[in-house]
């Protein structure tokens, strides 16, 4: 077995293979795998051998040719047709919340009607929805309660989604209240009051028709002028 003696860092001096280093454009490039350098090397630091020192950082290659940008023209163009999409979609975005309000109101006074109905067929006693117009609230008592708790429920109201309003109600006197309070009655016999209740929002209306013995049979997505006749049904004014 061959010996090798120490050399002056304290390790074998044992012949090293070592690999040419190209400079090309100021990067050294190791043309196969990497070794610790020899001290005649230009890229030996003093003290370490594992460290290369890259001076150029790379640069950026210019658009070669076929490679081309956009024009001021057809951003223009761009620009144009984005302005034509938001001007058509502003009107319909506020026409699709402002039917989503009013939505919401109706579908309120649907789902109470069909909740009172029963609930008075069910538990054998008149259930009354009572309106306040001028506020938009409502509330709902019972026939067997008495005055003060009829108060006390009056002074804690429901109210409609914001900004839409009560503009008036036809009772089942055929007379449009606009103020005030109105009450339509659900009957233990399964019969309620007829009514015809109009909402109201900004420029939009809705119209909902309740029928005595069919509950909600009308809504529609405007103002319309219904006449409650003598025997409850309703019918175009």
């Amino acid at each position: 077995m061959k010996r090798y003696k120490a050399n002056q860092w304290g390790r074998p001096d044992v012949p090293s293979r070592h690999y040419p280093i190209v400079r090309t454009s100021g990067w050294f490039v190791v043309s196969s795998g990497f070794t610790p350098l020899d001290r005649e090397r230009p890229a030996f630091q003093s003290g370490d051998e594992w460290k290369i020192k890259l001076k150029q950082p790379r640069k950026l290659r210019p658009l070669s040719r076929g490679q081309t940008g956009f024009t001021l023209l057809e951003l223009l163009v761009v620009i144009v047709l984005v302005g034509v999409i938001v001007v058509l979609a502003v009107p319909s975005t506020r026409d699709a919340l402002t039917g989503d309000s009013l939505k919401k109101a109706s579908r309120q006074f649907v789902g109470m009607e069909r909740k009172l109905r029963g609930d008075a067929v069910r538990d054998q006693i008149d259930y009354i929805l009572c309106i306040d117009l001028p506020n938009s609230a409502y509330w709902v008592v019972t026939s067997d309660m008495t005055p003060e708790k009829q108060d006390e429920i009056k002074k804690n109201p429901k109210h409609l989604p914001a900004d839409v309003v009560v503009a008036d109600i036809v009772d089942e006197s055929n007379k449009k209240k606009f103020d005030g309070e109105a009450r339509i009655v659900f009957r233990k016999s399964n019969i309620c009051s007829p009514a015809v209740i109009h909402l109201s929002y900004e420029e939009d209306n809705m119209t909902i028709v309740i029928n005595p013995f069919l509950g909600v049979t009308d809504v529609y997505d405007k103002y319309v002028d219904v006449s409650i006749n003598d025997a409850g049904t309703s019918r175009f004014m």
